[in-house]
């Protein structure tokens, strides 16, 4: 495996910076797809990362642009597809479903017309598996079997959602009709946690940033499902490295009351003075997930809540937002 090529597509995100930096203490030659290779700022992270002096590629591309990843990808044993975009104001099936469908066809397109591609791992989302989980009796344990309801996304908006579900579907579709020299393998990740190399504040350590710093007022009676960033990043390499992963891999460490949550930022931080008042009535059902597939499959040992918060408030700290 060491100093073969591979490619990370969106790498200066949160997730794709961490399968860069995994890739490179790995011994990996790596070509990583960024909007703009001149942003100096965006990048920084990833050209300070070790090893990336004599074995990071920086290419330009856009998820839009048919072809714009042919040259990232020629001569890549492996492409690990992380970039998709991602709004949580101001959603629109054009703005995030569209997108998110035409990227997977343009990057699988583009490993199709190179030869040396073997596998490509698609990071798909919780978010395609059990978005209908509130329509499903209380003790159901979700899997890698199940999907989220397109009909019921679509009716009630959700189009983050509907776009990791058709993007992993089409992504499916795709190779099944093509017959591609490659194969393909999704992670499902859930709310991802977790120290952060980028400097600017991803979607998912802002819920857990708003916990801290008193703009969250009070607390959900929802819980959530969360993974660290350090498993899910080993999983997606994990899921090229090893011959026998295939299909879709549900990524999940635990789930979590807000109140849990709070918990364990004061175990793990008591400078973080969290303000946020619990709400009235009962919590909601806990959400069953069985990761045996992963765990056992990909040999992924997850990160304790406790774990995830610690990295998560550590990089709160260390980038200046506390």
């Amino acid at each position: 495996m060491s100093g073969e090529t591979v490619c990370v597509t969106g790498g200066s995100g949160f997730l794709g910076s961490y399968i860069v930096k995994l890739l490179l203490e790995r011994g990996y030659r790596v070509k990583t797809t960024v909007r703009n290779i001149h942003d100096a700022k965006k990048v920084a992270h990833l050209v300070a990362l070790p090893g990336a002096a004599e074995r990071l590629e920086l290419c330009q591309a856009d998820l839009l642009e048919e072809g714009s990843f042919d040259k990232a990808i020629e001569g890549c044993v492996g492409v690990f597809h992380t970039a998709s975009p991602f709004f949580v104001k101001n959603q629109t099936r054009e703005l995030l479903v569209v997108p998110a469908v035409q990227g997977t066809l343009n990057v699988l397109r583009s490993c199709a017309r190179q030869a040396t591609v073997r596998r490509v791992v698609l990071t798909s989302s919780m978010a395609a598996i059990y978005v209908h989980c509130d329509t499903l009796p209380d003790d159901h344990v979700f899997t890698e079997a199940d999907w989220s309801n397109e009909d019921r996304m679509e009716k009630l908006g959700l189009w983050y959602c509907l776009s990791k579900t058709v993007a992993e579907r089409t992504a499916n579709a795709f190779v099944a009709e093509t017959q591609p020299a490659f194969d393909l393998v999704a992670m499902c990740p859930t709310l991802i946690l977790g120290p952060m190399l980028p400097p600017t504040m991803n979607e998912s350590s802002d819920k857990i940033f708003k916990l801290a710093n008193g703009d969250t007022k009070v607390l959900s009676l929802a819980g959530r499902t969360l993974v660290d960033v350090r498993d899910v990043a080993l999983a997606h390499v994990l899921g090229f490295e090893k011959p026998a992963a295939n299909g879709r891999y549900m990524l999940v460490s635990c789930y979590a009351t807000d109140k849990e949550i709070v918990d364990g930022m004061r175990r793990v931080d008591p400078t973080i003075a969290v303000t946020a008042t619990a709400s009235p009535g009962q919590p909601a059902p806990r959400v069953n997930f069985d990761t045996n597939k992963a765990r056992t499959g990909l040999g992924i040992t997850f990160h304790a809540l406790d774990a995830m918060l610690e990295g998560t408030c550590a990089s709160l700290h260390e980038h200046k937002f506390l």
